[in-house]
C-alpha cells in the first residue's frame, strides 16, 4: 500500500467535516409532544407526508406542543426555521401545522412558494371550520388527519408548479397563515341551525338523489338521518364528525365533476361514476328502497380508499357494486384505468 501524505489526510478530514457541518438534517414530518396522536395515526401521517415531499415537492411538518405558549405566531416561525422547512424542496415549499392543546390554538405557517394555493383567507377559514369541531369533541388526532387531507386536496386543485429560485440566506416562511383561538366560535350555534329536511329526501332517480346530496352540502346540513341516506348510512353518520370544511371540499369536487357523471343500474343497486382521469371524484353507491334511491355511504367507506394525492382506489373489488366497472381495469393497488390501449 502506498504511503499517503499527512497533509492530504488532514485536508480530506477538513473537507469531510465541513461537508458534515453544512449538510441539511434529514427531513422529519411529525413531532407529537402532547401525545394527541395514536401510533397508527402518527405512522399514517409520516408515510403520507413523506410521499408528499417525494412526489409533490412539499415538506409538511406537524407538531403538537407539550407546554402552552403565549405567542403561537412567534413559536410557529421559530419551528419553521428550526425544522428547515423548505430546505428539502426545490424552493420555499414548506408547510407547518402547530397545535397548542393547552391554549386551544392552532397555527398554520406557509412557505413563500405555497402562498398561491394557501392564501391567508383560506388558511384562517380552514382553521375555524375544520379544527374547532374536533377540539370541542376531544378528537384532535382525527382533526389533524382530516385537515392534512383537506390541505392536500387544495394543493392538488391549484397550480403550484411554478417554483421560483431563492438564495440560501432567504427566510423560507412568508408568514402566510393565521392563528385562531379554538374557543372563539361556538359549535352548538352551527349545529342548532334549522333546516327543512324534507328538501333532502330519496329521489326517483339515482342522479336526483345525488343532486339532493349536493344541495345538503351547499347548505351545510349535517343531519345524519336525512332521507337521502340508507338506514345503515344514517347510523354511520351518527358517529361521524362532519365539518363545514369537509362539506365544502366534497361540494367542490362534486360540482366540478357532476356534468360528466355516468349512471349504472342493476336491480335495486346503482353506481354514479366519473371518467377515470377525474381521479379525485370517487364513485357513489345507491340502493333503491320503497321511498326512492338512497346513498350507501357504509359500503363506500368499506370499499373505497384514497392515496396521498386524494386519488380514489378500491380497497377490495369484492362488493355488490362491481357491475358498474366491467369496462375498466384495476391495477394491483385497486386504482382504475381505461381498458382502451
Amino acid at each position: 500500500m502506498k504511503n499517503v501524505s499527512p497533509f492530504i489526510l488532514i485536508i480530506s478530514f477538513m473537507l469531510l467535516s465541513l461537508s458534515s457541518c453544512s449538510s441539511t438534517p434529514e427531513p422529519t414530518f411529525v413531532q407529537d409532544r402532547a401525545d394527541l396522536l395514536s401510533a397508527a395515526q402518527e405512522e399514517r401521517l409520516n408515510e403520507f407526508q413523506r410521499l408528499l415531499l417525494e412526489e409533490q415537492d412539499v415538506h409538511f411538518f406537524v407538531t403538537t406542543l407539550d407546554q402552552p405558549t403565549s405567542n403561537l405566531d412567534q413559536k410557529a416561525l421559530e419551528l419553521f426555521e428550526e425544522k428547515s422547512l423548505g430546505e428539502h424542496t426545490s424552493s420555499a415549499r414548506g408547510l407547518l401545522l402547530v397545535v397548542d392543546p393547552h391554549q386551544r390554538q392552532v397555527r398554520i405557517e406557509v412557505g413563500y412558494d405555497l402562498e398561491g394555493p394557501f392564501p391567508d383567507g383560506f388558511i384562517a377559514g380552514l382553521e375555524y371550520d375544520q379544527m374547532l369541531p374536533f377540539f370541542q369533541h376531544n378528537r384532535i388526532g382525527h382533526g389533524i388527519e382530516a385537515l392534512t387531507e383537506l390541505l392536500v386536496n387544495r394543493l392538488m386543485r391549484e397550480d403550484s408548479t411554478v417554483k421560483p429560485t431563492r438564495s440560501p440566506q432567504d427566510h423560507l416562511s412568508g408568514g402566510a397563515g393565521a392563528r385562531i383561538g379554538i374557543t372563539e366560535k361556538s359549535l352548538s350555534a352551527a349545529e342548532s341551525s334549522q333546516f327543512d329536511n324534507t328538501d333532502f329526501v330519496a329521489q326517483s332517480t339515482p342522479l336526483g338523489t345525488l343532486e339532493s346530496y349536493r344541495d345538503s352540502l351547499a347548505r351545510r346540513n349535517k343531519n345524519p338521518v336525512l332521507g337521502i341516506y340508507t338506514p345503515a348510512s344514517r347510523e354511520f353518520f351518527r358517529n361521524w364528525l362532519v365539518t363545514d370544511a369537509q362539506q365544502q371540499n366534497a361540494l367542490t369536487v362534486l360540482e366540478e365533476n357532476l356534468n360528466s357523471a355516468e349512471v349504472f343500474e342493476q336491480g335495486n343497486l346503482a353506481v354514479i361514476r366519473f371518467p377515470v382521469k377525474q381521479r379525485q371524484a370517487s364513485p357513489y353507491y345507491l340502493k333503491l328502497s320503497s321511498v326512492g334511491w338512497q346513498l350507501d355511504f357504509v359500503t363506500m367507506s368499506q370499499t373505497i380508499g384514497f392515496n396521498h394525492r386524494n386519488q380514489w382506489h378500491f380497497r377490495t373489488q369484492e362488493h355488490p357494486y362491481r357491475f358498474a366497472f366491467g369496462d375498466w381495469r384495476f391495477d394491483q393497488h385497486g386504482f382504475p384505468h381505461d381498458n382502451a390501449p
